[in-house]
């Protein structure tokens, strides 16, 4: 078994305790070899041009170049005889369906001391590396420069309680590049507003935003695609906005431009799904809190090849680059053009809740754009209303400004209204509107027509005869709209009447004496 070469250093070392006098079993025994390799390294320092002392000014690359530049490879016939078949070997591996073990096969027919499969694998491959170099260099990231987006291939899943029916999920993975960096949750779908909800919660996870957003080409990221100039969908826009940043995907089909995020995800299987193989979930909240605490784990522990880890980079490098927060989260926009109704409200949602708009646009296209806490209405580039989102069901939210003049005094209705505008005609117009509103039967808006209708009257009547019907209706305990009514159109003239024939009577009945007897002196 061959020897690994030694260091450059102590090749230095083994020349310079030469040149100082030291001799051959001395040096070997210091540097923990034999007294033949210090020999044949003493022998080739005095064949070389350059001579010792040169040789000790060298860099550690060319020196070693010197002493360990090994012999030519692949100096044997076969590999003559494989570099003449490789224009056959590309040709053939263009076509459908071939792969390199089958190529191989009809290479050992041909050949039958040619190479095994793993050479010729290994040669195929040099070859082809060769010819196609990567125009791709390994990228040398600033801190804080990109965030990396994709999703898992393979799903995650939890059981649902209620129905027991297995809910397959989808597993979000970011990445900052510089450290490494890992953010990882599950996600119903990759509808557009999860997609921007795991976005918003990986921004917020990093404590900063990056300058931009990497995503792969997914319908939630990208809606036209372009190889020079993709559109991205407006809410991706919106999001890179609010943070300050922008957002640029990558390549279609061209991993390696998300080489990093690529491997995230392939860890992951190996870092998450593989420990929670045998665990059974009830929730995705009981699933993301499972995925948390093993993605803690994975940014903790040290890279392979340093002596630090993903986090530990993060806070030393990246942390203090990344773009400060904005004071409130991010909340996915959404936009209708919408007319407004005859009743001035505008219909927005699912659960078809009615938001008002200023009447005068009755009949007008307005833009809203809503999210899941407000809603904004414009008109000709101007915001005209601001309500905040409701999700009650057919319900309706309204501000008084906004309504018709005389919806706005419908909503000013109540029982104590109409009695301060009796009040203005009369006590006795006051006495019979609390009388009308007396009655707890019956709720109030009942006889808020007839409230209207006596004061109608009184504004249209002479107030004598007003006052007159009102002070009728209390004495009879007959306090409404209809009877009130009939007293004016009529002018009282029948309570008149029957009061004028009272007073007849009783002017001609006896005056009651002692000279009169009554009936009983007659039995």
């Amino acid at each position: 078994m061959a020897t690994q070469p030694k260091k450059m250093n102590i090749i230095k070392q083994v020349l310079t305790g030469h040149k100082n006098g030291l001799s051959v079993r001395k040096m070997a025994e210091m540097y923990s070899m034999s007294p033949t390799t210090v020999q044949r390294y003493l022998r080739m320092a005095n064949e070389d041009a350059l001579g010792v002392d040169a040789l000790l000014q060298l860099e550690d690359p060319e020196l070693n170049h010197r002493f360990n530049g090994g012999n030519p490879a692949y100096c044997d016939e076969r590999f003559e005889d494989f570099k003449k078949r490789l224009p056959h070997f590309e040709q053939e591996l263009k076509k459908p369906h071939m792969t390199t073990l089958l190529l191989w096969e009809e290479y050992r027919k041909d050949v039958p001391d040619g190479y095994g499969l793993t050479q010729f694998r290994f040669h195929l491959k040099q070859n082809t590396v060769a010819i196609k170099p990567s125009t791709v260099l390994k990228m040398l990231h600033q801190p804080a420069g990109k965030m990396y987006i994709d999703f898992a291939g393979d799903r995650l899943s939890y059981v649902d309680m209620e129905t027991g029916e297995v809910v397959p999920v989808e597993t979000f993975a970011a990445v900052l590049p510089c450290s490494g960096y890992t953010f990882i949750t599950c996600i119903p779908s990759q509808g557009i507003e999860h997609f921007l909800g795991a976005v918003d919660a990986a921004i917020r996870f990093f404590g900063g935003a990056p300058r931009i957003l990497v995503p792969d080409n997914l319908r939630s990221a990208v809606k036209t695609f372009d190889r020079w100039s993709p559109g991205l969908t407006d809410g991706l826009n919106d999001l890179a906005t609010h943070y300050g940043c922008c957002a640029q995907p990558a390549r279609v089909r061209r991993p390696k431009d998300k080489a990093l995020v690529e491997d995230a995800v392939h860890k992951s299987y190996k870092r998450i799904y593989a420990p929670l193989r045998n665990r059974l979930f009830h929730s995705l909240q009981e699933l993301n809190a499972a995925v948390e605490e093993l993605l803690e784990k994975y940014n903790s522990r040290r890279m392979q090849g340093c002596d630090y880890s993903r986090v530990e980079r993060f806070l030393a490098v990246e942390k203090p680059e990344l773009l400060p927060l904005p004071g409130e989260r991010y909340q996915m926009k959404r936009h209708a053009l919408l007319t407004v109704a005859p009743n001035c409200f505008v219909q927005l949602g699912r659960e078809r809740h009615h938001y008002s708009v200023p009447s005068r646009l009755i009949g007008n296209k307005v833009e809203v754009i809503f999210t899941d806490t407000q809603v904004r209405i414009y008109h000709d580039g101007s915001c005209i209303a601001t309500h905040m989102r409701s999700f009650k069901q057919g319900g309706y939210t309204w501000v008084k400004e906004h309504l018709p003049s005389q919806t706005q005094a419908y909503y000013e209705y109540s029982p104590q209204y109409f009695i301060d505008k009796g009040s203005k005609y009369g006590p006795m117009a006051e006495h019979v509107l609390r009388e009308l509103f007396s009655a707890t039967d019956r709720p109030a808006e009942v006889y808020y027509r007839s409230a209207q209708g006596i004061l109608a009257l009184a504004r249209e009547t002479e107030p004598e005869l007003f006052l007159l019907a009102c002070k009728i209706s209390v004495q009879c305990g007959k306090c409404s709209y209809p009877f009130i009514s009939n007293l004016v159109k009529s002018k009282c003239q029948g309570y008149l009447m029957l009061q004028e024939k009272n007073e007849e009577n009783q002017a001609s009945a006896l005056p009651l004496h002692e000279n009169i007897r009554g009936a009983q002196a007659y039995k």
